[in-house]
C-alpha cells in the first residue's frame, strides 16, 4: 500500500510539473515575445521538470543528512 501511494504521489508531481511547465512557458515566452511552437513548449516543460526534480532531490539529500 505504501508503494502504491508513493507511485501515485510521483505521478502527481510529474503531471503537475508538466502543467506548471506549460503555464510558466506561456507566461514567460509571452513576456519576451517568443513565437511558441511545439519545440519551444517542449523545451520549457523539460526545463521546468528538470528544475523541479533537482530541487526535490537536493531537499531530500539535506533531509537525509539531518
Amino acid at each position: 500500500m505504501k508503494k502504491k501511494k508513493g507511485v501515485y504521489r510521483e505521478f502527481m508531481w510529474f503531471f503537475s510539473g508538466i502543467g506548471g511547465g506549460i503555464f510558466i512557458s506561456l507566461v514567460l515566452f509571452d513576456i519576451i515575445n517568443v513565437d511558441l511552437g511545439l519545440g519551444v513548449m517542449a523545451a520549457g516543460v523539460i526545463a521546468t521538470l528538470l528544475a523541479m526534480y533537482v530541487v526535490r532531490m537536493t531537499l531530500w539529500v539535506f533531509k537525509q543528512g539531518m
